[in-house]
Formats: structure tokens, sequence, C-alpha cells
């Protein structure tokens, strides 16, 4: 939600520091989830690996309590003293304060998650919800600062170095929260699939890690697409390097968080040198290529994407599906990164226009 308030003005440093300290939230929580993985028999809520998540939580309460402070002026309500995106900020903080002493709670009395549902926890979601109000703080902050026209000289409508920070550090979040359905955590391709005819005995269960994997396929495209098609909509330009910067974000954070694989290293790998080929390629896409034929755009980065993986597992180890399926994952993948993208252009396009006519 777009906040006001008396003073619109943008501060691109300090949403910076707030970033910053989002990092090492995110950090602090793949940092955690290695921790349950790596490490059985974490049976306390007070472990070193929390503590890293909370004092992170208590730095940027105490920032953002700096912040508001400098922003206030003598005699005015406090309320009306916080900047621009921030009043989601000092929300996330409460929440998360509130959503950690539910957490304590909640584990005293249920005990402590140690599989699946450790990331399906209620408590563990409002935790989530509550970083992702903290690390949205740049892109509200410059969204604000955009529509009073304090960023309209440097062509980006509400963009900003800290807003594309937060933009990958949402999706790193966002990986961490779907790592079970992530296609850089899985053999995917590589293990093997033997086709059964209908009414086969087993075939459900022989192809139940395939469906898993196609749905990853999907459910990542998804991840990576979104904030592209964000970061595209606020700069009207693909902004340098931001497919890498997402690819990074959503493959070797949850990689390197499972426990670097062998397979999950290289489909990472595979689909970073995709994903830098893809920048490398958007830095020359015209600029009429950017309005309708957006969804041809996204559909193209998404099978660089998959296909840098792919050739990443056939160098490394082997493809043993079938090509039909590989091929058809990859495919199904781009109808999706194209269908978000025709749904996200449905409306802005004219908007765009109009506002192209009126300059």
């Amino acid at each position: 939600m777009l906040e006001t308030a008396h003073n619109t003005r943008t501060d691109n440093r300090r949403d910076l520091v707030t970033e910053f300290l989002g990092l090492w939230l995110v950090l602090a929580v793949f940092l955690d989830g290695w921790a349950h993985i790596n490490l059985p028999g974490l049976e306390t809520f007070f472990t070193p690996w929390h503590a890293a998540l909370y004092s992170g939580m208590l730095a940027t309460a105490a920032w953002t309590a700096v912040v508001i402070w400098r922003n206030r002026t003598p005699g005015q309500p406090l309320l009306q003293a916080i900047p621009p995106g921030y009043r989601g900020t000092a929300a996330g903080v409460i929440l998360f304060a509130t959503a950690g002493a539910l957490d304590l709670l909640w584990h005293e009395i249920l005990g402590i998650e140690v599989s699946l549902d450790a990331l399906v926890s209620p408590t563990h979601l409002l935790l989530g919800f509550s970083q992702f109000l903290i690390l949205g703080t740049a892109v509200r902050s410059a969204r604000a600062a955009g529509l009073s026209g304090e960023l309209k000289h440097t062509g980006n409508r509400s963009l900003t170095p800290a807003a594309i920070f937060a933009v990958v550090l949402m999706t790193g979040l966002g990986a961490f929260f779907l790592v079970y359905c992530s296609a850089f955590v899985r053999p995917g391709p590589t293990a093997l699939f033997v086709p059964a005819p209908v009414g086969t005995p087993g075939r459900i269960q022989s192809e139940l890690p395939v469906v898993i994997t196609l749905t990853s396929y999907f459910l990542t495209t998804a991840l990576i697409i979104a904030p592209f098609l964000l970061t595209l909509s606020a700069a009207r330009r693909p902004v340098r390097g931001i497919v890498t910067l997402l690819v990074v974000a959503a493959s070797w954070l949850p990689v390197v968080m499972v426990g670097l694989h062998p397979y999950s290293i290289s489909g990472a790998a595979g689909a970073t040198i995709a994903a830098v080929v893809a920048d490398v390629l958007l830095a020359r896409v015209p600029g009429a290529w950017l309005g309708r034929p957006l969804p041809a755009v996204t559909a193209g980065i998404t099978v660089l994407l998959w296909t840098g993986q792919l050739v990443a597992f056939a160098v490394t180890d082997a493809i043993r599906w079938p090509v039909s399926l590989w091929l058809g994952a990859v495919v199904l993948s781009a109808a999706v990164a194209a269908g978000l993208a025709l749904l996200s252009s449905c409306g802005p396009v004219q908007a765009r226009g109009t506002a192209a006519s009126g300059a």
C-alpha cells in the first residue's frame, strides 16, 4: 500500500542501510534453515541460528526508530514523522516481535518442527510476512518518491538501487519459503524415469517425483519472472543484470541451504550462466519489444534459464527423462512466464501510451 506523509523525500542511502539489515535477516533465515536440515536434534528455541535472526531484527528495529526520530520535526506527532515506506517497516518490526513471542510459545507447547511442517507453521509464516514488509521498504519509499515527481529526472519512475536490492532480497526470502518446490534443489531430469502405461501397478508412485518436479519448474519460473516484471514496470527498461541477480537469489541460497548436492550445484551454475546471457541480450532489446510483445521476452528468458540448467545436467551427469518430458517442461514453463507477462501488461500498456502522448 502506498503511504502518504508530509514529507515524500526519498533517501537512497537510508533505504540502502535498511535493505542491508534486510540482507542480514535473509541470510539468518537461510542459516537457520541450513541448521535444521544439516544438524539433526535441534530441540530448543534458543540456538545460535535463532540468535542471528533475532539480533538482526533488533538492529532493524533500532534503525527504524532512528529513521523515524531523525525525520521528526519539533512538536510533530511521532506517527506523522514516519517517512513514506517506513510505516510498513514499523508494522513489520511489531509483527515480527509478536510472531516471535507466539513462536516461542508454540515451540514450548507443541515442540520443534523437524521437516516440511517448519516452512508452513503459522508462526513461521507470520515471521516471514513481517520480513517481507521490512524488505519491501525501499520499494515503497521509491514508489512514493516516484509518484511525487522526485525520480522523474532519472528515467525510472519508481526505482532506485535500494529498491532493486529489495526486490532481489524478497525473491530470496520467497525462495526460502518455497524451497520444498524449488527446481534448483531436486535431481529433476537427471533422475531415471521410465514411463508406464495407464493401469500399470505402481505407475502413480513412479510418476509422483516427476509431477513434483514439473510443478517446481512452474513455481520457480513464477518466482523469477514476477519480480522481473515488477522491476520492468517501474523502470520501463530491464535493469542491468536483474535476471542474474534474481536467479542467484532463487537458486544459490536454497542450494547452499540444502547441502550443496552435485546436481543442484551444476543446475544452479547452468541457470546462472544462462541468466548472464539473458541480461546481455536484454540490453540489446529495442524498447518497442518491451510493450505488447513482452510475453515473448519473458518466455525467451525462461527457455534460456532452463535450457542452461539442462545443458549443465547433461555435461556433469546425464538427462534420464524422455525428451518429450524435459522439453515439455521447458515449453510449459515458458508458457507460465508468457502468461504472467500477459497479465501484467493488460492494463499498463494503455497507461504507458497515454503517459507518452501527454509528455
